[in-house]
């Protein structure tokens, strides 16, 4: 049996190492029992509130032992699946749930690191092929092992869980917003100008400073973020890796220049725009059927 931790990924402030926790096992989850279809293992757990109807379908499905599965699901808030029990709808809405908790950080709600990076790989591609300059910001909230260490662990969930609001608030639905470690933060912005990108910075760093954290127990915490950002360029020809280490110099440098401030590297310059590529590509059939 897989720990909880291990399939949902990070769960708190301090369990969340750099680079992600391992990948779903469905495997582990939806393992064959030796029970027979008359009579499935997960028909009298009242707890979680699910029963097998006997139905045709089920056969096509056979002998799985979905509790581990699905009381994850119930943990996440999906009670309910929106098709008869036991049929193959129902076991693929299951498969689709765990695939979207697996995708996303425990604590706040974000993309966890492993969307993350599939996401950075796919916006460096893309990059590739547009010639739109896309942009990496990495968000470091400061002093944050003071917070753990004065006033305990859940106010730093709290504090987390303020930051990754902040983010969501300030994204547009093409961007990513995730929970790349245990109190840092990244974002993916496509088609990205370099002013843009600056503007954006600089508010989610307002907005963090200007936002105080009301804890359980009375006191209010006030947050500062250091922000490093690394442009995309379909010129530069850079891997998802070395613009991640190129974000992550920024970030350093936001911090060695005193913390609570925005550094962004500087974009190489485009010298073909993307609607001149396409003026210059389209006799060839870059946007014909040709």
């Amino acid at each position: 049996m897989l720990p909880l931790n291990e399939i949902l990924g990070a769960g708190n402030n301090h369990s969340a190492p750099r680079g992600g926790a391992r990948g779903l096992r469905l495997a582990g989850i939806a393992r064959n029992a030796k029970v027979s279809t008359q009579s499935c293992r997960y028909t009298a757990m009242h707890d979680l509130n699910v029963k097998v109807s006997r139905s045709p379908v089920t056969s096509e499905i056979g002998d799985l032992d979905l509790r581990i599965a699905l009381q994850l699901l119930r943990q996440a808030g999906h009670i309910d699946a929106p098709h008869a029990a036991g049929s193959s709808a129902w076991l693929q809405t299951i498969i689709d749930r765990l695939c979207e908790i697996s995708l996303r950080d425990g604590l706040t709600g974000l993309a966890n690191s492993r969307h993350f990076m599939a996401a950075l790989d796919q916006e460096v591609s893309r990059v590739s092929r547009s010639g739109e300059v896309a942009l990496l910001l990495l968000i470091d909230l400061d002093h944050f092992k003071a917070i753990n260490d004065q006033h305990g662990h859940p106010a730093g969930d709290q504090a987390l869980r303020a930051v990754a609001d902040i983010l969501a608030r300030n994204m547009r639905p093409m961007d990513t917003a995730a929970r790349y470690g245990g109190d840092e933060f990244a974002v993916i912005l496509p088609n990205c100008r370099p002013g843009t990108g600056r503007a954006i910075a600089e508010r989610i760093r307002e907005q963090v400073e200007q936002t105080p954290i009301a804890l359980f127990d009375g006191p209010t915490l006030s947050l500062t973020t250091s922000i490093g950002g690394a442009h995309v360029s379909p010129w530069s020809k850079l891997n998802s890796k070395e613009v991640l280490e190129q974000a992550d110099r920024e970030l350093y440098r936001a911090k060695a220049q005193g913390r609570n401030c925005v550094t962004l590297d500087a974009p190489e310059p485009n010298p073909v725009s993307s609607d001149e590529k396409r003026q210059l590509l389209d006799p060839f059939g870059e946007n014909t059927n040709e």
